[in-house]
């Protein structure tokens, strides 16, 4: 057995629907703002003034867990215990966790009892569910994978950021494909095959050897997946400046959509460009797309959530969420058998979860994996016929400028691709 596998609680946790909660542009906007004015009243040293500006970003978002969190610090800083105590049994609902720093000050604001109740809440929080279920133990030295994608006779492709390659998985080998030295790609990032091809998408960040600020190109390539030939190659004008070209997506009609994670927008593929498909003013940070079969398109929002795009207006609706769950930090969107599965990196517990949609709604979510061992910030997955592939350990968190590890971070063990079986 791999010493990744982990038998663990093998349920999955149901978040009953609830009211939803309706987040318009004015009130993104105000929240914003009012968020903005707390930093800065933060730095000035007036927790008051902090704590209130807050407030009323949180009054705009309420399910907003940065804003609860800071919410709950900065009542305890200023001797509110109650509200510290409330703010965080409404984090607590969501499913999540608050940070420690976060946690110790609460603690010290409130009373042994009320932290008892909100300590016991968060344990529940943490709990494991799902099985670390390794179905391709990747070899330590692929440095911060991140994309991943599956051939139709089940050979398993996977891009990396720091090694700067595309590599063929035959068993515990790696063969790569693709050096990105050779095509100035700098870095991988998401990957899907189509008729036979395989499309990734690449840029350069901070983590890519040889980084140089706005340095680069950023786009998406076409790759024979036997020899490793690049067989076309889109790019955005302008370089790496404000842009990065994250993941995509193909539509059952054959059309390719790629995110600009810096850029805010969501690129077409026609002919020999990527021209503009969606834009909205409240997008922060596009992640993964995925489609469902007549259903139509999502976008995962790090910053906002799931929106909706309309392929023939070319509208972006952001999606009601249910007040009992959070959908932001969502990096990779797998469309499954009919089904919406999301891979959420940027809250803790990092989760992923069944997105559950009626119409033009999020009625809840069901909790599929959480807490595994081996994992070290999940990104992208894959739906195979087996089940989910998805990347378990990109270890991100560990690599700082040009692929270095950051000082202080343990060496990066191997990455497993674990598997959530149907």
């Amino acid at each position: 057995m791999n010493k990744w596998l982990a038998v663990a609680l093998t349920l999955s946790l149901s978040v009953p629907a609830l009211p939803t909660a309706v987040e318009d542009e004015a009130a993104f906007a105000a929240s914003q703002a009012a968020r903005a004015k707390g930093g800065e009243a933060f730095r000035a040293g007036d927790l008051g003034a902090a704590l209130a500006a807050m407030e009323e970003a949180l009054s705009f978002r309420p399910t907003h867990p940065g804003l609860l969190g800071n919410v709950a610090y900065l009542a305890a800083s200023t001797g509110d215990g109650q509200r510290a105590a409330e703010v965080l049994r409404a984090y607590a609902a969501l499913g999540l966790v608050p940070g420690e720093e976060i946690q110790v000050k609460v603690k010290e604001a409130v009373t042994p009892a009320a932290w008892q109740s909100l300590e016991a809440a968060f344990k529940h929080n943490t709990r494991t569910i799902g099985t670390a279920d390794i179905d391709t133990p990747l070899p330590a030295d692929l440095h911060l994978v991140e994309g991943i994608a599956l051939a139709t006779d089940g050979t398993m492709y996977v891009g990396t950021v720091v090694s700067g390659g595309i590599y063929r998985m035959k068993g515990h080998e790696a063969t790569m494909v693709v050096d990105a030295k050779d095509h100035e790609f700098g870095s991988l990032f998401g990957m899907t095959m189509h008729d036979g091809s395989l499309y990734a998408t690449f840029a350069r960040v901070e983590q890519t050897p040889g980084y140089v600020k706005d340095e680069g190109q950023t786009g998406l390539a076409k790759i024979n997946p036997t020899t490793g030939d690049v067989l076309k190659v889109w790019v955005l004008p302008d370089g790496t400046e404000g842009q990065q070209i994250a993941d995509l997506t193909v539509t059952a009609d054959g059309i390719i959509y790629v995110s600009d994670a810096q850029g805010k927008k969501i690129y077409r593929v026609e002919g020999d460009t990527l021209v503009a498909a969606f834009s909205h003013s409240g997008f922060m940070s596009p992640q993964g797309i995925a489609e469902l079969k007549g259903e139509g398109l999502y976008l995962a929002d790090y910053g906002r959530g799931i929106w909706k795009l309309d392929e023939k207006s070319g509208e972006a609706t952001l999606m009601d969420a249910p007040t009992n769950a959070s959908l932001l930090g969502i990096d990779g969107l797998v469309a499954h058998k009919g089904r919406l599965i999301a891979i959420q990196n940027g809250v803790n517990p990092q989760r992923i979860a069944e997105v559950h949609i009626d119409g033009d709604t999020i009625t809840g979510i069901t909790v599929l994996a959480q807490n595994l061992e081996g994992w070290d910030e999940p990104t992208l997955g894959v739906s195979g016929k087996d089940g989910i592939y998805y990347i378990a350990a990109s270890q991100w968190p560990k690599y700082g400028e040009s692929g270095a590890i950051r000082q202080g971070a343990e060496p990066p063990a191997a990455t497993p691709v674990m598997l959530i079986r149907d």
